[in-house]
């Protein structure tokens, strides 16, 4: 009968194909852990190859602190306090190198060139460009191959002293100069380092370079930190002017980093770094602005001081090439 029929409610229908609801906050709160724990395990990084990894991205954990304390504080969220600590942490860490303060232009001793080329990179024009541009008294090429060395026969006649040395894998080290030198044969043999002397403008001075294994490897983190202790004390050692460069594989915010180029020997004279006070100067990846970090290095005796530290475009690397002037430490 009409009278007594019942109505029975029915139940809102799910939107096809719509799946579960997006939780913003959760991937937050995840995002916020993550960055506690690569804050926390960079610190590590002397004791293991993994925890060393993390350490180098703390420009990169600060950019994600600011943007996470910012969601939390608005949303009323105690974990801004956690965010806030990361940040001030990474913000201590990366403060030293933020500072651009380059001296007053003036005029230099001297001028070197070092470069990552790439070894897949078979097109040395822009690389030969990249010196003419420059005009530096002597180059040091990274991740050379024998073919892309004699394709730089062209530099022979500005620069007619040469030298290269195997460093890892398929690369070399190719290091040119306008002044003959002589080299130490015994660092070649034993480290794969090149450490030569040569005399510019009526000075003798002192050069070292090395190019470590990336330390994706127990055995290559080692390797790695062995090769930049032995260059590092060399150059405190060396008694003329001595500019340490290369791409030494690690950041400035590596701990390792901190024991083997900040900590002073109480018995040795102090390394100064290059780029401090051109700000960071990241060189890598080129391929990923926002996560460049600074892994291409220069560093000085008490011979020398740098009047410019100036990373350059390279087409065809992954890295940015660094240009370095440098005056006797003894003139004003």
């Amino acid at each position: 009968m009409k009278g007594n029929s019942v109505l029975t409610p029915i139940a809102p229908r799910q939107s096809a194909g719509r799946g579960p609801r997006f939780d913003l906050n959760r991937w937050l709160r995840w995002a916020t852990w993550a960055l506690v724990a690569a804050t926390l395990v960079g610190r590590l990084g002397e004791y293991y190859f993994v925890f060393e990894l993390v350490s180098h991205f703390v420009v990169l954990y600060c950019v994600v602190a600011v943007f996470l304390s910012a969601y939390w504080l608005f949303t009323g969220s105690r974990l801004v306090r956690i965010t806030t600590g990361c940040l001030l942490l990474n913000s201590f860490l990366a403060a030293p190198w933020l500072v651009a303060d380059p001296p007053a232009a003036a005029q230099h001793d001297f001028r070197v060139l070092h470069a990552n080329v790439l070894y897949t990179d078979t097109d040395m024009q822009r690389t030969i460009r990249l010196i003419g541009e420059q005009q530096p008294d002597l180059f040091v090429l990274q991740e050379m191959t024998p073919a892309t060395i004699r394709a730089l026969v062209p530099l022979r006649s500005t620069y007619p002293f040469q030298y290269e040395i195997w460093s890892k894998g398929p690369c070399h080290i190719l290091v040119g100069s306008r002044t003959p030198f002589s080299v130490d044969k015994q660092a070649v043999k034993t480290q794969q380092v090149i450490h030569l002397t040569t005399t510019i403008n009526g000075r003798e001075m002192a050069l070292v370079t090395v190019h470590p294994r990336t330390p994706v490897l127990p055995s290559w983190f080692a390797e790695r930190n062995r090769q930049l202790a032995y260059v590092a004390d060399l150059t405190r050692r060396e008694p003329r002017p001595t500019l340490l460069i290369g791409d030494f594989n690690i950041s400035v915010f590596s701990p390792v980093y901190h024991r083997i180029f900040e900590e002073e020997p109480v018995s040795q004279p102090a390394l100064a770094a290059c780029r401090k006070g051109f700000g960071i100067s990241p060189t890598w990846p080129r391929f990923f602005p926002p996560g460049m970090i600074p892994i291409d290095h220069a560093f000085v005796n008490g011979g020398l001081r740098t009047v410019r530290f100036q990373p350059l475009e390279q087409p065809g690397s992954d890295h940015k090439a660094v240009v370095v002037d440098l005056k006797w430490a003894d003139r004003s």
